[in-house]
């Protein structure tokens, strides 16, 4: 009966977007039959025809003189000069080359011709996306064609003549390419989609960022030889009069004057314009803020994520926003991150597939909604599927760390129990003794320069004992304990606070989760035994753990019951791998070793424990705890901006904590 449901429901959805997509053409064509019937005077095409005659006239050095550009488009489509806005041409020289037959024709005849290359270039992107997708096949190929046929700014790139479909065919082509591992092709394809090289600012970083240096040297070589064309076939002063012109509208989003001829671009939607409108904010300062997102969208890109498809959506999408000039037609860029986002999500590749439906359906509509509503729908659109891309990406799990087998140092596992200790005179005896017999090879105690009779204690105990000469702190501690239980030969660490809080009836069980090859870590869980707050746990700190906890497990990706816990039990290819001694010296240690864990993509396990609350127990205050939750919160934007390329010591897996004599050998003295 679910899969009924389910079927049912599935199939609802693809005739519900299918029906949306062909709505969406039927009335774009009908927008676009009433637009032909008339003198054709709205187009952007106008100046596209206009740099065709003006190049095959004129020659190259002519094309981008913004006078001759206003002489010539009044010739195409003659008006009063008072109600005259031009249309600048300044597309890259070779893209010239590819239209300047056009000449040849009449306006309209010209544009027909254009409108027919565009509808194949539309067809021929739909055939190449469904054709190399991981999962949209059979009706899901219908739903697809359907969705980018209606896709508003793929309209408007029809009906105006503009280019971007000629920048979206290659894209579409470099972006399967680099999926599949053609690093070269992908290279030579972006470069011939460079027809408007300010929407497509971080592709060329993505192949640096990726170390990728064949998709580098196709791309530059290609740009290299397009660049000699358009110097042979325009001349270096034209060349060098296009990249100022460039230059001109990116910095100061307005071009040069030339008597009367000022263009200003009313239909412009950029987070640019967005960022000129703050009270206070101008020009300059929304090109600032964007070169500073865009360094951080670039240093995000040296991750390596295990997606391709994700990391190529994330550069498209990303560049596109962040370009310093856009326009409604340019958002058909979006058809590769949207069908990218989809495609991942039908492949179960993504965290949150039907987030990433609600994005995708927001955006389609917000940006098919621009002409009912205005252009800042369509800018919010892709803002909110560039921003969840960038969210998916970042909770994708870094590659993992290599690990040999699980193996041990003699004929079963060597179990070292350490304990952390400070003033723990008073419930170490009781500790010790509820230790399971037989499931402890060594016990090490580490005092952390307590003044009371701990040390004493655990000697008479026949304890492993090492005492700090100064006290460095709950981190600190356990740094000494973990460099110690390794040179010990221990298979698995046990830690067990020695003030009674934990009971050490499940260290048994601790092992034999990483015995059994379950696990590297596993965790003593209070929210899998006992209700905290029977137990007695104060309501300050449930609740602090339960948020604490939802943020950790929301930033990770993980879903774990609880991350602080003081119970433990660690692999000895964990404590070997991670690089523990680069961690804090205070309580936060703790949420740094799960932090790593994660990152390392090591397993983590959990099994019930019970917390005990009384006297003796060590317990922090209300204002510690606070501090401590504030460096929990601290410790994670330090993961994901690890993960954003701003390099992190304690989070890179390079550690030789096992090698090395004691980080506090100068403090501390064995007893």
């Amino acid at each position: 009966m679910t899969l009924r449901l389910t079927e049912r429901r599935r199939r609802l959805a693809y005739a519900a977007a299918t029906g949306v997509g062909a709505g969406s053409l039927v009335v774009w064509a009908y927008f676009w039959v009433n637009l032909v019937r008339g003198n054709l005077q709205g187009p952007d095409f106008v100046s596209f025809y206009s740099a065709a005659r003006l190049y095959v006239l004129k020659g190259g050095s002519a094309v981008y003189d913004l006078a001759l550009q206003k002489q010539f488009e009044l010739q195409v489509i003659p008006q009063p000069p008072d109600r005259f806005v031009v249309l600048p041409y300044f597309h890259p020289p070779y893209y010239t080359l590819l239209i300047a037959p056009l000449a040849a024709l009449s306006y309209r005849q010209a544009y027909y011709a254009m409108t027919a290359f565009n509808v194949l270039l539309a067809a021929a992107l739909i055939v190449l996306l469904v054709r190399n997708s991981l999962s949209i096949h059979g009706r899901g190929a219908i739903v697809a064609a359907a969705m980018i046929a209606g896709f508003f700014p793929l309209f408007v790139t029809v009906l105006q003549g503009q280019s971007d479909l000629v920048v979206l065919v290659p894209l579409a082509a470099a972006y399967t390419a680099w999926a599949k591992g053609r690093h070269g092709w992908a290279g030579v394809f972006s470069a011939l989609a460079l027809a408007k090289p300010q929407l497509l600012l971080l592709i060329p970083v993505l192949f640096v960022a990726r170390r990728a240096w064949r998709a580098l040297a196709g791309f530059v070589g290609v740009v290299a030889a397009l660049g000699l064309v358009s110097a042979v076939g325009f001349g270096l002063s034209a060349v060098v009069n296009y990249l100022g012109l460039v230059g001109a509208w990116a910095i100061g989003g307005k071009l040069p004057t030339s008597g009367q001829l000022v263009y200003t671009d009313t239909a412009a939607y950029s987070l640019r314009n967005i960022l000129e409108a703050i009270p206070g904010a101008g020009k300059y300062v929304a090109l600032i803020v964007l070169v500073l997102l865009l360094v951080l969208a670039a240093l995000s890109l040296s991750w390596r994520p295990d997606k391709p498809r994700l990391d190529f959506a994330v550069a498209v999408a990303a560049s596109l926003v962040l370009s310093p000039h856009q326009n409604v037609h340019d958002l058909a860029l979006m058809v590769i991150p949207g069908f990218a986002l989809a495609d991942l999500a039908l492949a179960g590749q993504l965290r949150s597939p039907r987030a990433a439906a609600v994005v995708l359906a927001i955006a389609y509509i917000a940006i098919n909604m621009t002409l009912a509503i205005n252009l800042w729908s369509a800018a919010l659109g892709a803002l909110l599927v560039a921003a969840y891309l960038t969210f998916e990406r970042m909770s994708v799990k870094p590659d993992p760390i290599p690990l040999g087998e699980l193996t041990w140092s003699g004929p079963r596992p060597r179990r070292v129990i350490v304990l952390p200790a400070y003033k723990a005179a008073k419930t170490l005896n009781e500790v010790v003794g509820d230790i399971p017999q037989g499931h402890a090879d060594r016990i090490l105690l580490v005092d952390d320069a307590s003044a009371d009779a701990t040390v004493s204690v655990a000697t008479a105990l026949s304890l492993d004992v090492i005492r700090h000469q100064r006290n460095l702190g709950y981190g600190g501690n356990q740094k000494t304990c973990y460099s110690q239980a390794l040179k010990m030969g221990a298979d698995v660490v046990v830690m067990l606070h020695p003030d009674g809080q934990y009971d050490p009836a499940i260290i048994p069980n601790l092992c034999r989760v990483i015995e059994n090859g379950e696990a590297d870590i596993v965790l003593g869980s209070r929210w899998l035994g006992i209700d905290p707050a029977k137990a007695g746990m104060p309501w300050w700190k449930r609740i602090g753990n339960r948020f604490l906890t939802s943020a950790e497990n929301r930033v990770l990706g993980l879903n774990l019951s609880e991350y602080h816990t003081g119970y433990r039990a660690y692999s000895r290819r964990f404590l070997e791998a991670i690089p523990f001694l680069e961690n804090s010296n205070d309580f936060v240690f703790d949420t740094q070793v799960l932090i790593q864990a994660a990152a390392f993509r090591f397993r983590i396990g959990e099994v019930p424990a019970i917390g005990k609350y009384h006297e003796d127990a060590s317990s922090i205050s209300f204002s510690t705890s606070t501090v401590y939750g504030l460096k929990t919160l601290a410790a994670l934007a330090r993961y994901v901006s690890h993960r954003a390329g701003f390099t992190c010591r304690w989070l890179t897996p390079a550690s030789d904590a096992g090698k090395q004599a004691l980080a506090v050998g100068q403090v501390a003295h064995h007893s």
